[in-house]
């Protein structure tokens, strides 16, 4: 499989690297006491009992702060790895797609690529931007890309209504509501509309590398 204008897939979600989750404990105001309570311990020890034994309490209190944070931030790390596998798995979709034939092939959506003509009904997420080639009474949201909660109806594309296309462009993440037909592939992964919002949206957010 070719992808010339890249493989129908977006960005993975965001993982905080181990180094952000430590630091993130330093937010709890206790964390931040405990830590200067244990160099204080510990200097103040050594002032009045020397080395070793000066150094028992702030130690102990080191300790118990090193504790807390391996646990919070093992937690964390945990959640996050989840999190990111639920999304993952809730990107995957079979697609029906017409290639060189007139009868539809299921395929995983990853492996669309442009020029591509799917056929499409109620229920179902749009797995690439798309224009409407054939399709009745079809109405999507996209909320998840513009946070409009409202259906928007789609026509098909003709050479009448083509420079108002958006009518019918159905974009990657919405969702069909109503409606069935068929649809040819114009952008995927990165290159959509959906992919460009979460590279900018990632790279707002900071690198993901641990």
């Amino acid at each position: 499989m070719h992808f010339r204008y890249g493989k129908n897939a977006f960005a993975p979600p965001k993982i905080k690297s181990l180094f952000e989750l430590v630091m993130e404990n330093f937010d709890d105001p206790i964390n931040r006491i405990l830590l200067a309570a244990a160099f204080v311990s510990v200097v103040i020890g050594l002032i009045q009992h020397g080395y070793p034994d000066g150094m028992i309490e702030g130690t102990s209190i080191l300790i118990a702060l090193n504790i807390i944070i391996i646990v919070n931030s093992g937690n964390n790390w945990i959640s996050e790895r989840r999190l990111a596998d639920l999304v993952n798995l809730s990107e995957k979709q079979e697609v029906a797609v017409y290639r060189n034939s007139t009868e539809a092939t299921t395929i995983d959506s990853s492996l669309l690529v442009v020029g591509d003509i799917i056929k499409f009904e109620a229920g179902m997420k749009v797995p690439a931007d798309c224009i409407m080639v054939d399709g009745q009474d079809v109405m999507c949201v996209e909320g998840e890309l513009t946070g409009e909660p409202n259906d928007i109806e789609k026509v098909v594309v003709t050479e009448s209504n083509y420079q108002s296309g958006i009518l019918g462009t159905m974009l990657a993440k919405s969702l069909v509501t109503s409606g069935f037909g068929k649809a040819m592939v114009i952008a995927v992964g990165p290159n959509s509309f959906a992919g460009v919002i979460t590279t900018k949206t990632q790279v707002v957010t900071g690198p993901t590398n641990l």
